[in-house]
């Protein structure tokens, strides 16, 4: 089948299934991203996060995820939630209001690449949100879907900040992006994300310090925090970070995800995640929490963790 058939069945199945863009490029090194990566490390930026170290060679080249592997693909996908919590509640960031985006989206990736193999038996492929050790924003900058903010995030200038990122590496060439087609940064003088940090994470523009980060703090740290640390402030956050996000103008374009999966949980006792109090989380044995959020991102930080989190924050209003 010609690239150009290929290209249309690719569109059309993605718009299909929900997805915002779409775009292909072929298999390439990650030299500049390499690099950035290595100085990155060097600086122990990272944190705790050792994964960040590991399988470097396969960030560098992804044609190692798949044998004889041709082509990335790369979508948006749409999680921007209608109603943002209020800040009297322990904050929770936007993206884990609802499912776990690496089961949803990765699922709707194999429907996707499931229509190429009804038209190509034999091809092969793997699919990946945020699960392997590649350069998924650059990919999508390369696919002409955005451009990297100062933030650090991805940023389309139809959707916006708030979607996910999916990648199918496959074993076949597709019609790819020309070079021309990648957008060109968009932030100008903004310096709106760095002046909103409130811990200074955004150490200048385009480079974080993850060991400042709310978000690393509330879910990848290992380290213990003091409550009578009166500069360990967070925020009101409890797991994740939008701060950054929702101080970029752009995080006002795109429309309201209309993926049922990512609409913020609702409990067994019929209230909103988005509702729930200091003394609910406090009060949660880890037996309902792992029922409650079997698919939530917030089993990741686990309920030890998020119960320090909350006390964190509740020693810090005090």
């Amino acid at each position: 089948m010609s690239i150009e058939k290929l290209e249309v069945i690719l569109t059309h199945s993605a718009k299909e299934l929900g997805f915002l863009s779409i775009g292909s490029i072929p298999v390439s090194l990650m030299e500049k991203e390499s690099k950035y990566l290595d100085s990155y490390l060097e600086h122990s930026y990272n944190g705790s996060m050792e994964y960040m170290g590991r399988n470097r060679e396969i960030r560098r080249n992804p044609s190692l995820l798949l044998p004889n592997a041709k082509s990335i693909i790369v979508v948006l996908a749409p999680y921007k939630p209608a109603i943002k919590q209020s800040i009297d509640k322990p904050g929770i960031a936007s993206y884990a209001y609802g499912i776990d985006y690496h089961y949803v989206v990765k699922e709707r990736l194999k429907l996707l690449a499931g229509t190429l193999k009804e038209y190509e038996p034999n091809v092969k492929y793997r699919v990946f949100t945020d699960s392997a050790p590649i350069f998924e924003r650059s990919m999508a900058v390369k696919a002409g879907l955005g451009f990297i903010g100062k933030n650090g995030f991805l940023i389309s200038k139809e959707h916006g900040l708030h979607t996910f990122i999916g990648i199918i590496v496959i074993d076949l060439e597709l019609k790819y992006k020309e070079e021309s087609a990648q957008i060109d940064n968009l932030c100008g003088s903004c310096t709106r994300c760095l002046e909103a940090c409130p811990t200074g994470a955004l150490i200048a523009p385009f480079k974080m310090d993850s060991r400042k980060c709310i978000s690393y703090k509330t879910i990848e740290s290992k380290e213990q925090y003091n409550v009578s640390d009166k500069n360990e402030k967070r925020a009101g956050m409890i797991f994740g970070c939008d701060i950054c996000m929702d101080a970029c103008p752009w995080s006002r374009k795109g429309e309201v995800t209309n993926w049922e999966e990512f609409l913020p949980l609702t409990l067994e006792n019929g209230s909103s995640l988005l509702d729930v109090s200091a003394s609910f989380w406090l009060e949660l044995d880890e037996k309902r929490f792992k029922r409650e959020f079997k698919q939530s991102p917030l089993l990741r930080a686990g309920l030890e963790k998020i119960k320090k989190n909350v006390n964190n924050e509740m020693a810090n209003k005090s």
